[in-house]
């Protein structure tokens, strides 16, 4: 994903320069009434990382938008597929999620030191990786198209378009450094920070592999489905990430995200588990991993059942890296071992109950 892809026309090096001056303009010269911020104060734009120093505005950001709602409805008209991915997606509603709002509740700020995540505000505001500014109209839209492909009037996006007058494109797309922004915050979240486990495990990040790998899996398909526009930039099938954002609530992402076998080894039985998840697993409150060993007679019967939990922050998570081996006393008259490893979304305030998402199994004779 380096260079243009397949179906985007390629952008001379003179237009890059003249884009280049443009942005420059924007952030040094013009004032944000005339850029669409909906505000009649002169203020320089804040650019994103690489962009002139001098620019970029650290002490205090511009206001906040006025149309972000219409700007998403705009999005859809053009980017149906993508749109209607995020809409179902906990990034969507990570403001008006029941369990969130159940959480929020019982805080004295009401949830105000959360929005910085889960109401954010354009992340080019800061540098990637940094935790974002909090916004406070339309918290309802959650992590929208803005917060991740915004600043002003200025487009961004994993490789240059002539889209939008000219999208920027940016390697940071391609990086786990983007989501760390929201889930690389041990400091302010603990229970949000996915991003510790993950650069511990060392073996994802070596092989390349990103936060995007597993949770934006790639498809090959259309990025803009308004005909008028296809017609206009020549925009084809080419290879995109899809906005699904699959996380553990998910059951398909969960099922098969470790490795399970179980043997007898004299008078024991050993359960070992290999996670594949790239982070500890689980890697969040509110959930649970839990080993089953069930071991039966010759006819079937139930002799033994015993279980280990695996918890975060509270307790022991599963490293993201390497295997855990768990030993139980094997049973006289047991002829067969079975191991289920599964994922408890556990019952709390807005999930009226455990939700059991199956992750591996595995059987072994004595």
């Amino acid at each position: 994903m380096g260079g243009a892809p397949f179906g985007a026309l390629p952008v001379p090096e003179d237009r890059l320069m003249r884009v280049a001056l443009v942005v420059f303009a924007f952030g040094c010269l013009i004032p944000l009434s005339l850029v669409g911020w909906d505000s009649g104060v002169s203020r320089s734009v804040s650019l994103p990382q690489g962009r002139p120093e001098d620019c970029r505005l650290q002490e205090e950001l511009p206001p906040e938008r006025k149309n972000l709602k219409r700007l998403n409805n705009d999005c859809k008209k053009c980017h149906a597929d993508v749109h209607a991915e995020w809409t179902g997606t906990q990034h969507a509603k990570s403001w008006t999620d029941p369990v969130f709002q159940a959480e929020i509740s019982k805080l004295d700020d009401k949830g105000a030191s959360c929005a910085r995540c889960h109401a954010p505000r354009a992340l080019w505001h800061k540098e990637m990786g940094e935790i974002p500014a909090a916004r406070n109209k339309d918290r309802d839209l959650g992590v929208n198209c803005v917060t991740c492909h915004m600043l002003g009037n200025v487009y961004f996006g994993p490789f240059h378009s002539q889209g939008h007058g000219g999208v920027e494109g940016e390697a940071v797309y391609r990086s786990s450094t983007m989501c760390f922004s929201c889930h690389g915050q041990p400091e302010a979240r603990k229970e949000h920070d996915q991003m510790t486990s993950y650069l511990d495990g060392k073996a994802w990040s070596k092989d390349g592999k990103t936060c995007q790998s597993c949770h934006m899996p790639m498809v090959e398909r259309k990025l803009v489905t308004k005909k008028s526009l296809k017609m206009k930039f020549l925009i084809g099938v080419q290879p995109v990430r899809m906005h699904s954002f699959t996380g553990a609530r998910r059951g398909e992402i969960v099922k098969g995200c470790a490795d399970l076998a179980v043997v007898f080894e004299g008078e024991k039985v050993v359960a070992s588990i290999t996670p594949k998840t790239g982070h500890s697993l689980p890697c969040t409150t509110h959930r649970e991993v839990v080993l089953t060993v069930v071991q039966s007679d010759g006819s079937g019967q139930e002799v033994s059942r015993e279980t280990r939990k695996y918890t975060f922050q509270q307790g022991e998570a599963l490293a993201p890296s390497g295997t855990t081996t768990v030993e139980f006393a094997a049973v006289v008259g047991a002829e067969t071992a079975r191991a289920t490893l599964v994922q408890v979304m556990t019952k709390t305030e807005g999930r009226p109950e455990d939700v059991r998402q199956p992750i591996q199994e595995a059987e072994t004779k004595r």
